[in-house]
């Protein structure tokens, strides 16, 4: 519930009660108590719902809500009829005024030294689960970060024209996946000066780093579902989820791997989780973003708009970040297309082989691609098929048969490994017949 109060002239009184009369509010009138001299101040009850609707409705009949208007929220509220009105909106999953929901957003960002210092901690805890092969360590890195509240506050400034909402956010986000990136590195140098794991450690084969290397179709897939997630809960009276947004984008693993990556001077994996970085962010913004439009959420009138004032240097900017935006989106998703292309001719390359009668013991576990650079345009290089075997036979000439049918698909010239991974199945048949022969045999005469 919400207690809205208005500045409400004496001319516009009779009208403003009418309308909170028709959605059956509880309201009180303070006379002569306004924000402007003459001016009644008129509280009322109202679900958080109805807000924006209320609003919109006393502005269709003349009352300027921006002469004082104030939304407050409230425990709990008695008037009669209030259980019906409770009833009706629960029902209908409205978003809330666009004038709370600017509000809730910047309530959600911290100040820059905590963010920052917060920022820095969850970098090294994120290196900590990653280099200990830790998930639990991971997934509590995401949710100490505070990255996801000036994404979702972005996206606000964004589809409201808030000029400047919109670049203190973007540069709130730049300069916390700056400074993680950066103590990532620096955490990760000291780890390994200091022998706390191997100095020799193979890096891209931890299975916390592998899924890190590079940006893809998924990746993209998930950053625009976890914005749009997080407006909405956000923008409704459901609940932000602010901690499954961090733990869904998962950003702060992918910087920490970046940073790994520069310590053990495996730039290439450090450049691949940068573009993924980056990339997730990009996509987590606009998630939000394409969903408060959805929602219906527009600038106002008050808004002075995203380009209203002509600066040569904030437009040099702002088309510069727009361009280098758009090349990133462009070249990532050309990379992930030519690669989701391949692996999908792969797949079908090998279950098309696996299906052939000398291969009926065989199942596929997993195929995975490596290629010749961390980033979306390197070429395929080497093609590793993870195989389920319920027998003991040997299947020498397999990996020769799979390059082949690869080669001959894609037109690639890649390297095929096959790991098998063994199973000892009981024989479930013969036990059961031994079981019932034991029970059917004659007992003897004693």
């Amino acid at each position: 519930m919400r207690v809205v109060q208005l500045s409400v002239p004496p001319d516009q009184r009779d009208t403003v009660l009418g309308v909170l009369d028709e959605y059956d509010f509880g309201y009180t009138v303070a006379e002569d108590d306004g924000a402007k001299d003459g001016h009644d101040l008129v509280t009322f009850v109202t679900p958080a719902d109805a807000v924006e609707h209320v609003l919109d409705d006393l502005e269709a009949k003349g009352y300027d809500r921006t002469t004082y208007t104030v939304s407050l929220a409230t425990e709990f509220a008695n008037f009669e009829g209030i259980d019906g009105v409770q009833d009706q909106w629960a029902k209908t999953p409205n978003k809330i005024a666009p004038e709370t929901l600017r509000s809730k957003a910047k309530d959600m960002r911290l100040n820059t030294r905590s963010y920052l210092w917060m920022m820095v901690l969850s970098a090294v805890v994120a290196v900590s689960g990653v280099l200990t092969g830790s998930p639990a360590v991971v997934v509590g890195s995401m949710i100490i970060a505070p990255i996801v509240s000036p994404m979702l506050t972005a996206s606000v400034g964004a589809v409201r024209d808030d000029r400047g909402m919109l670049i203190d956010s973007i540069h709130q986000q730049l300069i916390g996946l700056g400074m993680a990136v950066v103590a990532a590195t620096a955490f990760s140098v000291l780890v390994k000066q200091f022998f706390a794991v191997p100095t020799t450690l193979d890096i891209t084969s931890m299975q916390l780093v592998a899924g890190r290397l590079a940006p893809s179709i998924l990746s993209t897939i998930i950053g625009l579902a976890a914005g749009a997630a997080g407006a909405y809960g956000l923008a409704t009276k459901g609940s932000v989820s602010i901690v499954g947004v961090m733990i869904a984008a998962a950003l702060i693993p992918v910087a920490a791997v970046s940073g790994i990556g520069v310590a053990w001077t495996q730039y290439i994996v450090a450049l691949g989780a940068l573009v993924l970085l980056v990339l997730t962010m990009i996509a987590v913004n606009v998630g939000g973003y394409l969903m408060l439009r959805y929602l219906g959420y527009r600038p106002d009138d008050v808004d002075e708009g995203l380009f209203a004032r002509p600066s040569g240097r904030q437009a040099l900017v702002v088309a510069g970040t727009a361009l280098l935006v758009v090349a990133i989106v462009a070249a990532v998703g050309f990379g992930s297309y030519r690669h989701a292309s391949f692996e999908q001719t792969v797949n079908d390359a090998t279950t098309d082989v696996l299906q052939q009668p000398e291969y009926d013991r065989l199942g596929i576990t997993q195929v995975s691609t490596e290629y010749t650079s961390v980033g979306p345009f390197g070429d395929p290089s080497t093609v590793t098929i993870a195989l389920s075997r319920t027998d003991n036979g040997s299947y020498s000439n397999l990996p020769a048969v799979l390059d082949r049918s690869i080669t001959e698909r894609t037109g690639e010239n890649v390297t095929v490994r096959v790991r098998y991974i063994d199973f000892d199945t009981s024989d479930r048949l013969d036990r059961a017949n031994q079981t019932g022969g034991a029970a059917m045999a004659p007992v003897g005469d004693g």
